[in-house]
């Protein structure tokens, strides 16, 4: 059976963070009635937007066997550009978008590129790159600044019946890069580099250049987390992406994508998506303290990476 088809087939892990999902969801009803409104399940959805838009990126390239650490950087470096050059007419938001957009791609071809063609690990590239982008942010603005137009902040906000505008967005996204990966070339590619980089190799695929690419479309989709979550603040703020190079891997991870690449897909990780998203939601329902959030958050990275580890070694 080919690296793809064994992929794209249910995993028991799916069934597993949909009975989870369940298991929070009665949790959340128990404690208060207030969960299962319509209000509350919008702005859960509301909620995990960014962070859906940015752990489909890193599921792209973990599944090539890589990783993506620069997203803190990223995300802080183009929420600041974009609100510095967004304004308040239609013409300046085009040109902002065009900007970040192209600024997005750049970053991770920066990353592929020094990744594929120098040798450097992508741990150490990216964590590079978003250092050299927090700082970049900071050194454009200390504070939130800039703005948006009212009618793209409107629009974040937006609902179709009670679903906002934004998950309708992150829904169409899955299935895009879901029908990329598994119907595809440039998916098939992404998951052999992933499944034996030097088997690919040795296969005639060009792995340089589909690694830099993989880092391109990761900036692609960092970009439009970015004017996502600048539309929701109306600011650009320079701390915006504090904490996403790390919180995007847990849904990855959750979801069951290997991180040793070759294995895993769109699926889990929409689902850990909205497993988390219900957690932190039920949670703050419970008045528990952020802090242990994280903590949270950082057992079940651990246990989830215990359990694949096990897994492959039985």
């Amino acid at each position: 059976m080919s690296t793809i088809a064994r992929a794209t087939r249910a995993q028991p892990v799916h069934l597993v963070v949909v009975a989870l999902i369940a298991i929070v969801f009665v949790i959340g009803m128990t404690s208060s009635d207030r969960f299962a409104t319509p209000l509350n399940m919008a702005n859960v959805q509301d909620q995990m937007v960014a962070l859906a838009i940015v752990a489909l990126a890193q599921t792209i390239v973990i599944l090539s066997g890589g990783i993506d650490l620069s997203y803190a950087g990223a995300l802080s470096f183009l929420c600041v550009v974009f609100a510095a050059i967004a304004g308040d007419t239609t013409g300046t938001l085009l040109l902002a978008m065009a900007a970040v957009v192209a600024l997005g791609i750049l970053i991770g071809m920066v990353n592929g590129g020094i990744t594929a063609y120098i040798g450097v690990h992508p741990l150490i590239t990216t964590l590079g790159t978003s250092t050299i982008l927090a700082g970049a942010a900071l050194l454009i603005t200390r504070q939130p600044s800039g703005s948006v137009p009212l009618f793209f902040e409107d629009f974040t906000y937006g609902r179709l019946g009670v679903m906002p505008f934004g998950m309708v967005f992150v829904i169409a996204l899955y299935l895009l890069i879901g029908f990329m990966l598994w119907r595809t070339t440039f998916g098939t590619r992404i998951y052999a580099i992933g499944d034996n980089e030097a088997a690919a190799a040795v296969s005639g695929l060009p792995v340089k250049q589909t690694k830099v690419a993989i880092y391109a479309l990761s900036g692609l989709l960092c970009a439009v987390a970015a004017m996502y979550m600048t539309g929701r603040f109306g600011v650009g703020d320079p701390r915006a992406g504090v904490g996403f190079d790390l919180r995007s891997i847990t849904p990855v991870i959750v979801g069951g994508t290997l991180l040793a690449g070759g294995k895993g897909g769109v699926l889990g990780t929409a689902l850990a998506v909205i497993l988390l998203a219900f957690l932190a939601n039920v949670l703050n329902f419970m008045n528990i303290s952020s802090y242990y959030q994280w903590i949270a958050e950082g057992l079940i990275i651990i246990a989830a990476v215990s359990f694949f580890a096990g897994k492959s070694k039985s």
